[in-house]
């Protein structure tokens, strides 16, 4: 039977001392594992997922008459589109469907949807959870085919929503368990 090296450091989940500082090794959440959920339907055909982004503008104005600097404000917020690219299947056309139901001219209204960005740890668990609410497709951008190349084909939608939230998971993260606060 092999002898285990004794100067190998074993490597265990993370706990707190008294003092609530984090002990142990603590890797950040990989953003290569996520599926996406429209109105609570799980898809998880998407290669890539970005634009997640929030902005407040800026209100500045001098104060008093203080001509020396301006007093700078919060001012009103801008989320930018949720963008989500997949893989083309010709067979499954559910982008291109939710598009066509948009673009009837108003005949129907549109259905405005929830939708998830689901994030996933190594082992498949839930870490977190992005909602985008009221959300409808603003842009679609079907594959671009060259004969020439070796390549797969993606389509593309931009989602416009009202506002984002974010729910931490089940699984248990540094954040989600107090730890890289410093608490227990």
């Amino acid at each position: 039977m092999p002898k285990t090296p004794t100067n190998v450091p074993k490597i265990s989940k993370p706990s707190t001392n008294q003092y609530g500082t984090m002990i142990g090794r603590v890797d950040p959440d990989v953003t290569f594992t996520f599926f996406v959920e429209i109105d609570g339907i799980r898809c998880v055909k998407f290669a890539e997922a970005r634009g997640l982004e929030w902005k407040a503008e800026t209100v500045s104005f001098y104060e008093g008459g203080n001509p020396s600097y301006k007093v700078n404000l919060v001012g009103p917020g801008s989320f930018t589109p949720l963008t989500l690219k997949k893989g083309f299947f010709a067979a499954s056309s559910e982008f291109f469907k939710w598009f066509q139901a948009i673009m009837d001219g108003g005949r129907t209204p549109v259905d405005r949807v929830t939708v998830s960005l689901v994030i996933l740890d190594r082992a498949g668990e839930e870490v977190g959870r992005y909602n985008f609410f009221r959300a409808f497709m603003s842009k679609y951008t079907g594959p671009g085919f060259n004969a020439t190349e070796n390549a797969i084909a993606f389509e593309e939608i931009e989602i416009t929503y009202d506002y984002f939230t974010f729910m931490p998971g089940a699984a248990g993260g540094a954040l989600q368990s107090g730890m890289a606060a410093g608490k227990k």
